[in-house]
């Protein structure tokens, strides 16, 4: 049966390379979106700083201007309000009974997400610290000023307290929880060791402040943006720059990874932008903001994208499209056979490599060929 079918996409395949001039061109990877397929105010009406799904996809949590929201992911209805000041970054322990914050005052809070209570704060910074929990849950990191806190999560107390002669604005843990992206108001990304508490790698690319830092689900790669309007993708083995998104138009304030590591949100002006993490290529512009958007999550499964800013409007967005769908037209279909059959033999980074082995070949046609109809 296997054979029947691998015969019958290698004749297709053979049709369509003999009728891609039909075609004339690929079909545009890049696509305008103007409708979310959910909108909704928080019941603050304030402007919005972060947004985070909780890592069970239970809870998204807003945090705004005047504290802190937390939402059920069934209904989207109020579930806990948070008192917490003007609050800048949001961060879930990984298995979603805690929740770190930081202010514009310079504090870090923990919060117990059962009962809504407040179990520690304190405050170490100027400015406003970005947090960040390691994937054990047992540490959190808060970077701001000239400073980098980690935390022991069960006493409050100091696992590390170190001053640099360089201001953080955003951090970001590792998967491995080896080793701490930070983003410097000098332009620069570091690349810090929590061991050794000293910097494996600097980064250095963008023109301006460094808004946010992220690290993609397998550790490889960190994106970075800020108020140069660019996104960057970096090696975190090498340090070296593998692709730089450029499109916004403004600062670009959020960047967030999609769960299986193939597309990357961005959040700046007042659009929404998607990208293809293997070839750097835009797929997705979406539009719907009145006001600058602030802040991307990803849920869990990778289904949901939500978006928040100053307008103080919360928008979800479908973004859960196969892997197969190649050409991100919504659905897997002939267009994607195209592409493949174009890439065919292709080595590397590419769009048409579904199965991210580094080659275009005749196990991404299957992929694509059991996936045909899928939306």
């Amino acid at each position: 049966m296997m054979n029947m079918k691998l015969n019958m996409i290698i004749s297709l395949l053979i049709v369509l390379c003999l009728g891609l001039t039909l075609y004339g061109h690929h079909p545009s990877l890049a696509q305008e979106r103007q409708v979310p397929d959910t909108a909704f105010s928080h019941l603050g009406g304030e402007p919005i700083n972060d947004i985070a799904y909780s890592p069970d996809g239970e809870l998204l949590v807003v945090a705004s201007d005047s504290g802190i929201w937390l939402y059920d992911t069934e209904k989207y209805q109020e579930v806990v309000y948070l008192e917490g000041g003007l609050v800048n970054s949001i961060s879930f322990n990984p298995d979603s009974t805690k929740l770190a914050s930081a202010d514009s005052s310079g504090t870090v809070y923990l919060w117990d997400i059962a009962t809504g209570t407040r179990l520690w704060y304190r405050d170490e910074h100027y400015g406003s610290p970005s947090v960040s929990f390691n994937p054990s849950g047992q540490t959190l990191a808060s970077a701001g000023g000239n400073r980098i806190n980690l935390w022991d999560v069960s006493t409050g107390g100091y696992s590390a307290n170190i001053e640099f002669g360089i201001e953080f604005l955003s951090v970001s843990f590792s998967p491995d929880g080896r080793m701490l992206a930070l983003g410097g108001a000098d332009g620069r990304v570091f690349l810090w060791d929590v061991r050794s508490g000293r910097f494996r790698h600097t980064l250095e690319g963008h023109t301006d402040s460094v808004l946010s830092v992220a690290f993609n689900p397998s550790g490889l790669i960190v994106a970075s943006a800020g108020f140069d309007q660019t996104v960057r993708l970096w090696n975190v083995a090498t340090g070296t720059l593998r692709h730089t998104l450029e499109g916004h138009t403004f600062d670009v304030n959020s960047v967030s990874f999609r769960p299986d590591g193939r597309i990357l949100a961005s959040a700046g002006d007042q659009t929404v932008r998607l990208w293809s993490v293997i070839t750097g290529e835009p797929l997705r512009t979406l539009h719907g903001h009145t006001g600058w958007v602030n802040s991307v999550s990803f849920s869990p499964d990778g289904k949901k994208l939500a978006s928040a800013g100053s307008d103080g409007q919360i928008l979800l967005w479908s973004v859960g499209w196969p892997a197969a769908d190649v050409n991100r037209d919504n659905t897997v279909n002939i267009l994607d056979l195209v592409f493949i059959a174009n890439a065919f033999g292709q080595v590397g980074e590419n769009v048409a490599d579904v199965n991210g082995d580094g080659i275009v070949d005749i196990r991404d046609l299957v992929l694509v060929a059991n996936a045909f109809g899928e939306v």
